[in-house]
């Protein structure tokens, strides 16, 4: 779909309409500057949330880090393994989530009964994966936090797959919630394994050292430590992935508390060389509450002065995007995620060539007299309004349906979807009988741990 126009207020407190993804005016100044600050590693691993949660603990939801995850070559190796399953006893406590009966209770087969096919005899066994340590820990920090959490890895929450749980959010009340959402995320899929493809000095020479760029564990109170000390860790546990020694940072499972937060209130800062430059709105719907000029001021305010008294000189980066949540009374301002000022990050209403006219635009030291105030960025009107198409959409439908879609109405998505679909029934060879059917019909399911239907 095509990427909906926004209001935007300046620092003059004007409003007027822009398209999000047009590009700011070029000017002598920008022209010289690059789109993006150089990233290093250290920028990147400042972002992961154990190295900036200590620093703005008052300031955020409470959280629980799991550093180290318990047996974690095995638990990678489930994330990064094909097919959608759960691992065994990660279900409610006391339920323990099948699709059938165990095949142990299948009568045995008769070896002298033919095969069908010679390479299934050679198959493997799927391997079966099970995280009693971890399923403990995590049902520990569900106790804690009344029942229900958010997960996340180092940088990324697995907001993509939302949609694979009851009421579409990231609320996780049992182990299985959390490893399913980890596992059916491609945000997730990037933080195992590209995380660092955007930085400058990455891959490190062959000799290099991370020690000076890697960040310590956490400081954690000793309740939460008791917590993550629950089982002893199994020694020989990384030996089988040698990556992980040169590896300059440790996987981490992040679990928050879990309240509400309404999208409305949800805000995304950009911030680049120590100068807040602009805010989006995250959810990229139409709330007509939003469209109030007083009300949009009162937003640029107080986000500028949150950043001002509790960010600036705490953040351990000159260049990054905040995430923010405004309480519904707007009592606090909260924040839940620090990224990299990089592609990887949606600039949402913005464009990065209209965040670096802001840049080049903004005097290098304010004016006493003068209140340079942050542009705001809100969806202007019901039409433009980006929820017709859910977020993330191009995570859950196939990679044809989501570019057929750019730039259309429904209807014109729905007669060209059904012609297609016409075209694909005309085009379609016969069915041959014989094995190829018989594959079809018998059907695999994704070996190891409890099976998910998608």
């Amino acid at each position: 779909m095509a990427v909906p126009p926004c209001a935007s207020t300046s620092a003059a407190g004007t409003s007027s309409a822009h398209l999000s993804n047009a590009a700011a005016s070029p000017t002598s100044s920008s022209a010289n500057s690059p789109l993006f600050p150089p990233l290093h590693t250290r920028d990147v691993l400042a972002c992961q949330f154990s190295s900036w949660y200590p620093l703005f603990k008052r300031h955020s939801p409470k959280a629980t880090v799991l550093r180290p995850i318990p047996h974690e070559a095995d638990f990678l190796d489930y994330l990064e393994s094909d097919g959608l399953f759960l691992p065994e006893g990660s279900g409610p406590m006391g339920c323990v989530l099948a699709l059938s009966d165990s095949d142990d209770d299948d009568p045995p087969a008769d070896p002298s009964a033919s095969s069908h096919d010679s390479d299934d005899d050679d198959d493997e066994p799927a391997r079966q994966f099970s995280f009693p340590h971890l399923d403990a820990e995590i049902r520990a920090v569900l106790e804690r936090y009344d029942g229900a959490v958010f997960p996340k890895l180092n940088w990324s929450s697995p907001q993509d797959a939302a949609w694979m749980i009851p009421g579409q959010s990231l609320k996780c009340q049992n182990p299985a919630d959390v490893y399913l959402l980890l596992k059916s995320s491609d945000f997730i899929s990037h933080d195992l394994d590209h995380a660092f493809d955007d930085c400058v000095d990455y891959p490190p020479p062959a000799s290099g050292d991370y020690a000076s760029s890697s960040t310590p564990a956490p400081e954690i109170d000793d309740e939460a430590l008791a917590r993550l000390t629950i089982s002893p860790q199994a020694p020989s546990a990384d030996a089988r992935r040698p990556d992980l020694k040169s590896r300059p940072y440790t996987f981490e499972l992040v679990l928050k508390k879990w309240f509400d937060m309404p999208g409305s209130q949800q805000w995304r800062c950009f911030i680049r060389d120590n100068q807040l430059l602009g805010i989006s709105q995250r959810d990229t719907t139409f709330y007509d509450f939003l469209q109030d000029a007083e009300t949009q001021l009162d937003l640029r305010k107080r986000i500028a002065r949150f950043w001002e008294d509790e960010v600036r000189d705490k953040a351990p980066m000159s260049s990054y995007a905040l995430d923010v949540y405004i309480t519904r009374d707007a009592s606090r301002v909260f924040i839940v995620d620090l990224n990299p000022f990089a592609p990887r990050t949606d600039p949402l209403l913005f464009t990065y060539d209209s965040l670096l006219a802001l840049a080049v635009s903004r005097p290098s030291s304010p004016s006493s007299s003068t209140e340079h105030l942050p542009e705001l960025r809100v969806i202007a009107s019901p039409s433009d309004s980006a929820s017709s198409m859910p977020r993330y959409s191009h995570n859950r439908y196939p990679k044809d349906v989501v570019e057929m879609s750019e730039g259309q109405s429904v209807a014109e998505f729905a007669r060209e979807w059904m012609g297609r679909v016409a075209e694909a029934a005309v085009d379609a060879p016969e069915p041959r009988p014989g094995r190829e059917e018989e594959d079809g019909l018998e059907g695999k399911g994704a070996g190891g741990g409890e099976a998910i239907g998608r």
